[in-house]
């Protein structure tokens, strides 16, 4: 493009190629009438400066004073705005934001009169071709002397049907530009629609994410609560357990105590009865023996008593007056006193209860020589 807009430029007679569109031939015509004649190396030197941060916008136009203002412009740009860049003599690429600055710029100041910019706001607007120069100021290919004008018609037409094709492939370009940016803004559109829509589905994982965690955290708790009171519940199981096998032992102990006490308790019953069949029998026998002897005392009262009877006859009186009682009661004895009483009185007899169990005593009886 550069090098097509740069023959152009040089032409000092009009084309008269029809190829060409008529706008993009005046901003051509344009930019060559706005050129001063001067002389070589101080002509006005033009310049492309492409938008850093947004390459798809159509670039800034600078135009100096003459090549040494753009060296001196270009030094400065280094030293104040490093991210500069100068891939050509004539193409810069400068931010938005730096090329807005350096108009305010004191340290610009000095070449404030001796150059310009303009921009294309709308990318609608017919690209404007520049000159091509060399970095000195001197076009790159020379103008031709009006004397070979006539000579170099034949080359100067095939060069304008080159320079007609090259605008068509130029505004083909421009087209498909054009066409990639709506592509582009469209796909912007498109995959910002996408992060909102995953940006949304995201957040609704994300609540479900801290539902799920909320949940997972009340189980747990739920665990260790159940788990501490299953161990509570088994702890008191095996306690009552073993307070069961201490009961049981306890009762096993009292059965084993309570066998051995019947046990002992069966032979001291035993042992007893056969006591008390030792006791009967030794009272039977002590019966038989008492009974015996009661009957044998009582024959041998019997017998003494006739006996007295018979010796003594009226001679014997009764024993008056009776016997005296010592204050107690003394059952089968008989009392003596020196006073006798008459013979002729009958003897008092004792009475004995045939159910006493000690024999009777004999009384005393004094035999007379």
């Amino acid at each position: 493009m550069s090098l097509a807009a740069g023959l152009m430029m040089n032409i000092d007679s009009p084309l008269t190629t029809g190829s060409l569109s008529p706008r993009r031939t005046s901003s051509s015509r344009f930019v060559e009438q706005r050129r001063p004649v001067m002389e070589d190396g101080e002509s006005l030197f033009y310049a492309y400066a492409l938008r850093s941060d947004d390459p798809s916008s159509p670039p800034y136009i600078l135009t100096f004073a003459s090549a040494a203002v753009c060296s001196q412009w270009w030094t400065l740009l280094q030293t104040e705005y490093p991210s500069s860049s100068r891939p050509s003599p004539q193409f810069f690429v400068v931010k938005t934001e730096d090329m807005e600055l350096i108009q305010d710029d004191a340290k610009f100041f000095h070449l404030r009169d001796k150059w310009f910019y303009t921009s294309q706001v709308s990318p609608t607007c017919p690209f404007i071709v520049l000159p091509l120069q060399h970095s000195t100021g001197i076009p790159a290919i020379a103008p031709p002397q009006p004397a070979e004008e006539k000579a170099n018609s034949s080359a100067l037409d095939s060069l304008a049907e080159s320079l007609a094709r090259l605008a068509k492939i130029v505004e083909s370009n421009a087209e498909h530009v054009r066409a990639l940016s709506v592509a582009q803004s469209t796909g912007l559109q498109a995959m910002q629609e996408i992060n909102e829509s995953n940006s949304i589905q995201i957040k609704a994982i994300s609540e479900s994410q801290t539902k799920l965690q909320a949940l997972v955290d009340q189980n747990a708790s739920h665990y260790i609560a159940l788990s501490n009171k299953s161990f509570q519940s088994q702890e008191k199981s095996r306690q009552a357990q073993e307070q069961t096998c201490k009961s049981q032992q306890q009762t096993q102990d009292i059965l084993q105590t309570t066998v051995a006490q019947l046990q002992t308790l069966s032979r001291n019953q035993a042992e007893l009865s056969q006591t008390c069949e030792g006791l009967l029998h030794s009272i039977e026998n002590i019966s038989s023996c008492v009974s015996q002897f009661t009957s044998n005392a009582i024959s041998d009262t019997a017998s003494s008593n006739s006996l007295c009877t018979t010796s003594f006859g009226p001679v014997g009186s009764p024993i008056r007056p009776g016997p005296r009682k010592l204050n107690r009661r003394v059952k089968g004895v008989w009392y003596e006193y020196d006073n006798m009483p008459a013979p002729s009185e009958t003897a008092r007899r004792r009475v004995d209860s045939g159910s006493m169990l000690t024999p009777p005593k004999s009384p005393t009886m004094y035999k007379h020589t």
